[in-house]
């Protein structure tokens, strides 16, 4: 069993790039943090409720996923960007303490560099930065997708067995959702993954698969 810290940016990035491998650690009895930096305010609102009531449903809905998920516990930075370069410096000293705190195997973010959304590239970055500071290179870190597909990857996970559950956290993100159908786009990706996952397989590794590349 292992002890796992998830980061996001936003509270729905690991839910979408992640889900079902978080709920297949969470099965086999795993210990699961996740952290959400940015506190999602300025996200898609079509039915117009504010950015501060957009913060405020975010953190439930980020909650709620989690919990589905089988993750013990989320912490929120609750910053409204990570645009300046203080944010970037206080998140990271945040970074390390949760990485101190919580003594994690094994990290997961967003792609520091392949990912297209800037906020998702900076979350990398600070997880990347963190881990140079603390020097513990014991701790696996790895990237999961979300706005930026990865041409090649280091890891398939067969999440068959829980795309139920990884499409049911996502859908907990109703203020969303109700802008664009993320669950639609990441079961595709996913049923893409494992159908495509090796052009010489006898046979797909299952019918449902996320990807993930090593950071270091």
């Amino acid at each position: 069993m292992k002890r796992v810290l998830l980061v996001s940016a936003h509270p729905d990035d690991m839910e979408i790039g992640m889900g079902g491998t978080v709920a297949k650690m969470a099965a086999s009895g795993d210990t699961i943090i996740s952290v959400v930096i940015t506190d999602g305010r300025r996200a898609p609102d079509p039915n117009s409720i504010g950015p501060e009531k957009m913060a405020a449903v975010r953190k439930e809905e980020s909650e709620r996923a989690g919990a589905l998920l089988g993750v013990c516990e989320t912490k929120f930075f609750d910053l409204e960007s990570v645009a300046s370069e203080k944010a970037i410096i206080e998140t990271t000293e945040k970074m390390c303490e949760v990485i101190g705190e919580f003594e994690p195997d094994e990290i997961y973010t967003v792609h520091p560099e392949l990912d297209r959304h800037a906020s998702h590239r900076t979350a990398g970055k600070i997880c990347v930065e963190a881990l140079k500071e603390i020097s513990d290179h014991n701790i696996k870190l790895w990237a999961y997708e979300v706005w930026g597909l990865f041409a090649k990857w280091d890891r398939l996970e067969d999440i068959t067995d829980h795309i139920g559950k990884k499409l049911a956290a996502v859908a907990e993100h109703r203020s969303q959702i109700a802008a664009i159908p993320y669950g639609d786009g990441i079961a595709g990706l996913n049923r893409w993954r494992a159908v495509f996952a090796e052009p010489h397989q006898v046979k797909p590794p299952g019918e449902y698969a996320e990807v993930f590349i090593k950071l270091n």
